[in-house]
């Protein structure tokens, strides 16, 4: 059976001269919301039949697990250990990939550059696993072997952002959820006045500020309303008042 998993902090480097990308696309040793486990070594056969430089190289980089739309094509894939950006050390699936010089490629190239697309998430099939239990007894699912199809950049757009939220909450506090929606919609917002942008990466750009609005609405009593619409009509020095009035009115609940 397909299935996907997705790492939320996996983007390590972007050099948009060369039009690659370098990230983490899974994490070993962590115990996930699926309450499962990727182990070291999960995918060395895969890599060894499948991967780059192998007899038949079958593994994508695809674009929000779309088949439709291959934005990339690898150019390293290997599991390693690798350095965070908080300075911790994983195991996890490394790659750098090569992105086509299509005009879709190149605005999700532009996309992991301006920092809207930082996260990635595999699309695999469970060959071997485990019953295991952690410290405190409680069972959960070692994935020992997986046959890995794909990997994606992914956003919140791609998910259900109140899931990716509701995720993130366990690990970080309601302050720290509230300034990431926040730096995510500035993000955006700003995107929204470049003209490199496709029509179609706009729209989808609206969706998500939209999606993010909804989230907003959830926290807070009062409607918060945020359309592209207001943004077209506003000033640069609008549109950061009106973010700030967002934020506040958010702490002060």
């Amino acid at each position: 059976m397909y299935r996907v998993k997705t790492f939320y902090e996996g983007l390590k480097q972007v050099e948009k001269e060369k039009s690659t990308v370098a990230g983490i696309a899974s994490v070993a040793n962590v115990i996930d919301s699926d309450n499962e486990m990727i182990t070291p070594g999960a995918f060395t056969k895969t890599l060894t039949e499948r991967g780059v430089g192998s007899a038949q190289p079958r593994i994508k980089h695809l674009w929000q697990h779309s088949i439709k739309e291959p934005i990339a094509v690898p150019l390293v894939l290997e599991e390693k250990e690798i350095t965070l950006k908080n300075g911790d050390k994983v195991h996890g699936l490394y790659f750098e990939s090569l992105f086509g010089k299509d005009t879709n490629s190149q605005d999700k190239l532009q996309m992991h550059d301006d920092g809207l697309v930082t996260e990635f998430s595999i699309g695999f099939e469970v060959i071997k696993w485990e019953k295991a239990f952690d410290d405190n007894e409680r069972e959960f699912v070692k994935l020992t072997e997986l046959k890995l199809w794909e990997y994606s950049s992914v956003t919140w757009g791609a998910n259900s952002l109140t899931e990716i939220v509701e995720i993130k909450s366990h690990h970080k506090s309601r302050d720290e959820i509230i300034q990431e929606l926040n730096d995510r919609q500035t993000a955006l917002i700003k995107s929204l006045r470049k003209a490199q942008y496709s029509d179609v990466d706009k729209e989808y750009f609206e969706i998500e500020l939209k999606q993010i609005q909804e989230v907003f609405n959830s926290l807070i009593q009062q409607p918060v309303t945020v359309t592209t619409e207001i943004l077209d009509k506003s000033s640069d020095e609008d549109v950061v008042k009106l973010i700030r009035q967002i934020t506040n009115s958010l702490k002060n609940t």
